[in-house]
C-alpha cells in the first residue's frame, strides 16, 4: 500500500511539474524572404506541416533567427514560387509589394512527369529557363518531380527569375511568448537528417 500511495504521489508530482512547463511550438513553410542583416526569415505558413503534401494556407509570416548560432542550420534560400497545381493549372507566388500570395492561371505547355534530381534533363541544369519569345517559363519541381513548361500572364513574364523559384521549406521552434524570435531553426529542404 506504501508503495502504491509514493508512486501515485510521485505521477501527481510530475503531472504538476510538467504542467507548467513551456515545451514551444513549431512552424514551417515554405521561405520567401531572408534578410541576412537583421537575419528574418519570411516564410508561408504549411498547416499540415507535411514536405510532401503542403498546405500553404497559414498565412504569411516572419522570425528573427536563434541568437545562438548553434541552433541554426543552413541559412535559408528564398524563392518566390510556393508551389505549383498541375490539375487546377496555377502557380502560387508571393508578392513582396503586397506581401501575400498571388494565384495565377497560367497554361501548361508541357509537362515531364517523375523527373527525379539525377535526370539528365534536369541535373547541373539553371532554371528557371525564360523564353521570352515564346512567352513560357520552364521550371523543375523537386517536390512533384516534374519538369514543367507553362505560360504565365502577359504582364507577368518580366518578374524577377526568383519569382518562379520554390524557396526552401523551413521549420522554426518558439516559445509562446516570444513568437517570432526562433529559438531552433532547421533548414528541411538542405539537411539530411539521415546523414552520419
Amino acid at each position: 500500500m506504501k508503495i502504491r500511495n509514493l508512486l501515485l504521489t510521485l505521477v501527481l508530482a510530475l503531472s504538476l511539474g510538467l504542467a507548467g512547463c513551456d515545451f514551444g511550438q513549431v512552424e514551417q513553410g515554405r521561405c520567401v524572404a531572408f534578410d541576412a542583416n537583421t537575419k528574418a526569415v519570411t516564410v508561408v505558413l504549411d498547416v499540415k506541416h507535411d514536405q510532401r503534401n503542403p498546405e500553404y494556407t497559414g498565412g504569411v509570416a516572419t522570425y528573427i533567427l536563434p541568437s545562438d548560432p548553434a541552433e541554426i542550420g543552413p541559412l535559408p534560400v528564398p524563392g518566390g514560387r510556393v508551389m505549383f497545381d498541375l490539375n487546377k493549372s496555377t502557380v502560387t507566388i508571393y508578392n513582396p509589394d503586397t506581401k501575400g500570395l498571388e494565384v495565377l492561371n497560367v497554361e501548361f505547355t508541357d509537362k515531364q512527369m517523375n523527373i527525379k534530381p539525377t535526370h539528365p534533363m534536369v541535373a547541373g541544369k539553371k532554371f528557371p529557363i525564360i523564353d521570352e519569345a515564346n512567352k513560357t517559363i520552364t521550371e523543375y519541381s523537386r517536390r512533384l518531380q516534374a519538369l514543367v513548361t507553362f505560360k504565365v500572364p502577359e504582364d507577368k513574364l518580366h518578374l524577377p527569375p526568383q519569382t518562379w523559384e520554390a524557396g526552401d521549406e523551413v521549420r522554426f521552434y518558439y516559445k509562446e511568448n516570444a513568437k517570432h524570435q526562433a529559438l531552433r531553426f532547421m533548414n528541411i529542404t538542405r539537411t539530411n537528417i539521415f546523414k552520419k
